[in-house]
């Protein structure tokens, strides 16, 4: 009996010993079956969570076949399963859609520089027929039995399009494989074999061992490869993306990208695990990342996801400051006229991060005058973000994109800025609304000056100034959600990615924070999230700004008391308020 006969004759036997134990069930309860642990007694490894409802659904072990790693993380940043057949990786960008966990395209990598070869160039001018598919993303055909079985068995999502034409290749020698020649066909995700020793049977087309070549060549860590106990399924590292409350709890944070900065960033993210925040939002220059076009740097934000990964913590990158080569000449910290340079940029950030980043936002604030170089452009800023769009998705095609959040300004001078509300429906009259092709949830700073949550104008009037403008109240999202709807966009989410209340600041500007105790501020924060939660379900994530700005600035600088950490990172009552809010 050959190996590979024994293969298939073992797939056979197992899959019949399986299917007994896949009782059908109701809907609701099979769900969350399909996510418990399941223990596979052959490898020896538990397979759960998105994982396993992924292997369930997507053909299980005659598609997938057996697990032969742990979950664990890889130097991508990303948690990996390794199967016989496939290698799952979560991604949590994608969290509770059909794109949560996605196949390694182990078949691309598998045929990576044979491009050359003649199954593998592209063919031109194919007319499809009733024999033959033809796919001009990648140029070539699926036919015969091999287009069945791709069709029958998850085909784009499970093997993605095909690489090649049908041709011979002997496969790789034990234990990876067989050793022996057969017809295949290469797939992004996939190899496809041919074996007519089983002709008329489901096992005459079979998924190639890509998953053991993959582990036989590149390895796997050592703890991934230990066979697991039997007695109780491992802790899964995946479980606290795919359990996290519909509203995203998130802190604006002061980090460092320097090589010295690890110590700080533990402490930081430390602080934010104690208040059982999932989220954090930090800002990155364009400038500093590429100081010289074509030359990028990304190494501070290579360290600052190293330790967020390790609180698993999502990421909110906000994108602000062009670089001066980028910038018209007399400009400075402005939006460049020509945007392909911020395209590329995205397109190989996002390329580098991937699904390590849960976010993207394009710019902050660009109703106001000097964040966008001293013009306020509506414009101007939408091709700025229909570039950062196309090279976030052209590098990573799950990228999520935030609409640079507004700022409420109550000033209509584009020389110093532009009323949020305005400024936003200028945005979606430019070039016939064209914007809304070009992000995933809009950005917004709502007001709060001296005011509390529940406070708005004219029906219910703060005191002691800023109080006579809608502008100067955190409920005026509800009025940048009414230029959204407005405008067809009621599908689309807010994002808030900075509200707070500032307390006894007396930095020019924001002399407000005088009338603002810290009781206030604790008290105001809870009351924001409270009407998030019941009153506003198109809220899906809310950044408080900010978490520890007073232990890396000045005591006299505006952010310091906006921050509910102390400059020597005790909490203030805002924090522990925080921190003992429910987050269902």
């Amino acid at each position: 009996m050959t190996r590979r006969l024994a293969l298939v004759l073992t797939l056979i036997v197992t899959v019949a010993s399986l299917a007994g134990s896949l009782a059908p069930a109701t809907a609701s309860a099979q769900s969350d079956e399909l996510r418990a642990p399941r223990y596979f007694d052959t490898t020896g490894f538990w397979v759960q969570g998105p994982f396993r409802e992924y292997w369930e659904n997507g053909g299980g072990l005659f598609v997938f076949g057996l697990p032969i790693t742990g979950v664990f993380q890889h130097e991508d940043g990303l948690y990996k399963q390794y199967f016989e057949r496939a290698i799952f990786e979560y991604h949590p960008t994608n969290a509770n859609t059909q794109y949560e966990v996605l196949l390694q395209r182990l078949g691309a990598i598998r045929t990576e520089g044979r491009q050359e070869e003649a199954p593998f160039v592209p063919l031109e001018g194919v007319i499809p027929d009733e024999n033959c598919d033809f796919y001009p993303e990648t140029g070539h055909r699926l036919c015969f039995g091999i287009r069945s079985f791709w069709t029958n068995n998850g085909g784009l999502p499970n093997f993605g399009y095909p690489l090649s034409e049908e041709f011979d290749e002997r496969n790789d020698p034990p234990p990876a494989g067989d050793g022996e020649i057969h017809t295949v066909q290469y797939f992004e995700r996939a190899r496809i074999e041919w074996h007519p020793e089983f002709r008329g049977t489901e096992f005459e087309y079979l998924l190639g061992l890509l998953g053991t070549e993959y582990l036989e060549r590149n390895g796997a860590p050592a703890d991934a490869l230990v066979r697991q106990s039997p007695d109780q399924a491992p802790a899964d590292p995946t479980a606290f993306w795919w359990s996290e409350p519909a509203l995203r709890y998130g802190f604006n944070i002061a980090w460092a990208g320097d090589d010295m900065g690890a110590p700080f960033n533990e402490q930081t993210f430390g602080h934010v695990d104690d208040s059982g925040f999932g989220a954090v939002r930090i800002q990155v220059l364009w400038s500093q990342m590429e100081r010289v076009q074509g030359d990028y740097d990304f190494r501070a934000l290579e360290r600052l996801l190293t330790v967020s990964e390790r609180h698993q913590k999502r990421v909110l990158v906000s994108i602000v400051r062009s670089p001066h080569w980028a910038l018209p000449e007399g400009e400075d910290e402005g939006i460049p006229v020509n945007t392909q340079p911020f395209e590329d940029f995205m397109r190989e950030i996002t390329n580098r991060f991937g699904g390590r980043v849960d976010a993207w936002e394009i710019w902050n604030e660009q109703n106001l005058a000097f964040e966008t170089g001293g013009i306020v452009d509506a414009g101007r800023y939408v091709e700025l973000l229909k570039a950062g769009y196309r090279g976030a998705k052209a590098g990573y095609s799950e990228a999520f994109i935030v609409f640079g959040g507004l700022t409420p300004t109550g000033v209509n001078d584009p020389t110093i800025a532009i009323d949020d509300a305005l400024y936003l429906q200028q945005i979606y009259d430019y070039n016939g609304g064209e914007v809304k092709d070009y992000y995933d949830a809009l950005g917004a700073h709502p007001g709060s000056n001296n005011n509390s949550p529940d406070q708005f104008w004219p029906d219910n009037p703060g005191a002691n100034g800023w109080s006579d403008h809608r502008s100067f109240y955190f409920r005026r999202i509800e009025d940048i959600r009414a230029v959204m709807v407005a405008n067809g966009e009621e599908a689309k989410p807010i994002w808030i990615t900075e509200f707070g209340w500032t307390t006894q600041n007396h930095a020019p500007g924001y002399e407000y924070g005088q009338f603002i105790s810290e009781a206030d501020q604790a008290a105001h924060l809870l009351r924001a999230f409270e009407i998030a939660r019941n009153e506003w379900p198109w809220v899906t994530a809310m950044y408080v700004w900010n978490l520890n700005f007073a232990t890396v600035v000045p005591e006299t600088d505006e952010k310091a008391p906006w921050g509910v950490l102390n400059a020597d990172w005790s909490p203030r009552l805002a924090y522990t308020a925080l921190a003992a809010m429910p987050k269902d």
